[in-house]
This record gives C-alpha cells, structure tokens and sequence, in this order.
C-alpha cells in the first residue's frame, strides 16, 4: 500500500468515529492518584475497555523510573500523565511523548494515542509554556502523531485557538505538531 493510501485509510478508519463529541464533554481532574487501585481505575478511563484490558498499565515511582500495574500484550501502555489525564498509547505514540517530554526530535514514526476521558488543558501554541495562553481543554479524543499527523495536517484547522468539538492540530508549527480528533465514546448495543 502506497504512503497516500495509508495516509486515506488511517484519516477514513479515524474520521468514522471523529467529529461528534457528547454535549457534556468530560474531563479528567488534575490528580494523579497515589494508591495503585485508584491510579489503574484512573488510567483504565483512557482508551476502550477491549484496548485497556490488554495493555500494559505503567505507574511513575518517586525516583523516576514506573511501576508495571498491569503487563499487556497488545502494544498499548496506559497511564497518567503527571497533569491526571489518563492516556494509552502504542509504541510509537509512547516514543513521541518521551521526545516531547526530553525535548528531542519526534520520531519519524506514526503513533495513536487514546485520550477517552478527556484532558486537563494544555497552550495550544507550545508544548512546553507555563502560562495559560491560547489554552485548549478537550473532551474524548484521539491522537495521530508523528510523521503521518504532520504530512495529513495541511487539510485540518491549524488556530491557535481552536473549537476542541472539531478536529484540529495541536501545536501547530512545531515539531510537536499533532492531529487532536474529539470522539463519542460508542457503548456496544445490549442483546
């Protein structure tokens, strides 16, 4: 499959369920539980159930190393980050946040990232500002980041400060640049 066919079927696969967020968008608090029960029913809030329940579940100890929770198999590892929004990613989502967290170059990969109950707000204009302009929370949503989120971010709304109800890039014109795609969770219909 050629990159521009990738590129359509990852946009299509992300757009079916894209673009509708609930009208009472949650939001995740700023806490990061300390006790492991509460921080792995934190961390299990961050992607669906079929994706948590096989991911790996990792909790940051005081000296900086993390703490296995849960070991999965599927390539995802859920936490919570150090501002409490729970997240999951796969692997090339989780070397996109450590380069974003140590300052180096993004990695010329493509990650997804499942931020499903929300986050707590960042400045969309620099991943690293301490105040609190351009500032953006979004409810449910997914991540493209990466090579194919820089490549696809031409066609999405790159504002400083954007409408966090309709797909967007975040961090527009840095490395860091990502696609932030609000989502509706989808209960499975009972029989």
């Amino acid at each position: 499959m050629n990159r521009h066919h990738t590129l359509a079927w990852i946009a299509f696969s992300v757009s079916a369920a894209a673009f509708v967020v609930p009208a009472a968008a949650q939001f995740p608090t700023p806490e990061v539980p300390k006790s492991e029960p509460e921080y792995m029913a934190k961390a299990k809030t961050a992607a669906p159930e079929d994706i948590v329940s096989k991911a790996t579940i990792i909790m940051p100890q005081s000296h900086g190393s993390a703490k296995t929770l849960q070991s999965g198999s599927n390539g995802f590892t859920c936490m919570v980050t150090s501002d409490g929004t729970p997240a999951c990613a796969d692997a090339n989502g989780m070397e996109w946040f450590k380069a974003v967290e140590t300052k180096a170059p993004p990695p010329e990969k493509t990650g997804f990232i499942y931020m499903m109950a929300g986050d707590t707000g960042t400045s969309n204009h620099d991943p690293y500002a301490t105040d609190k302009s351009h500032w953006v929370q979004t409810g449910p949503h997914v991540m493209i980041v990466g090579k194919a989120a820089r490549e696809m971010a031409s066609i999405y709304p790159r504002p400083m400060d954007p409408d966090p109800s309709q797909a967007y890039v975040m961090f527009p014109g840095t490395p860091y640049e990502h696609l932030m795609l609000p989502v509706s969770p989808v209960k499975a219909p009972t029989h």
